[in-house]
């Protein structure tokens, strides 16, 4: 297992922490203050940075045209940079349930329809891939993936807008 710093696990308690337990975090006054708004930052950046690292490898899995897995990779991208948007959105991880996350995408994320369709269109299929013993041909995959490596960037790039534009990194 990795080591895991102190920074790490506060990071990590802060990022699955749900909004109520966030905004009871006492700040405290005099000289040292709480950095409760950078870390909460920090964990948007992470959480987009995690997306990105998703995104690469399915991306490398796909050229290795092994399509199950670029699907499964391709997935947990767009959950990861759509998981940092709705934590900085309500400010804290009270939505992270892969079922649910769609649900609640920002209302001013530009097209969050099609990004809450997108995104529970791509899991069905992370599921079909990692479950699914048929089709038994990997080619069988291959437009799948291909089509929702396209959808996957797209969807990264609109998140990571979306977080730079309203100040969450």
């Amino acid at each position: 297992m990795p080591v895991v710093t102190p920074a790490d696990l506060l990071l990590l308690h802060i990022a699955t922490s749900k909004s109520a337990a966030i905004s009871a975090i006492p700040q405290g006054g005099g000289r040292y203050r709480f950095p409760l708004a950078q870390l909460k930052q920090q964990v948007v950046m992470d959480r987009l940075l995690l997306a990105g690292e998703h995104l690469r490898s399915g991306d490398h899995l796909l050229f290795s045209t092994r399509y199950r897995s670029a699907i499964s990779r391709h997935y947990y991208a767009m959950y990861h940079a759509a998981r940092a948007i709705v934590f900085a959105e309500n400010g804290g991880d009270d939505y992270e349930r892969h079922n649910i996350l769609p649900r609640n995408l920002p209302p001013s994320l530009p097209d969050s329809t099609t990004r809450e369709s997108e995104l529970t269109d791509a899991r069905l299929l992370r599921n079909q891939a990692d479950y699914d013993a048929y089709p038994l041909n990997e080619t069988e995959w291959e437009s799948d993936a291909r089509a929702l490596a396209v959808t996957a960037a797209n969807f990264l790039q609109e998140c990571e807008s979306f977080a730079s534009t309203n100040g969450y990194i």
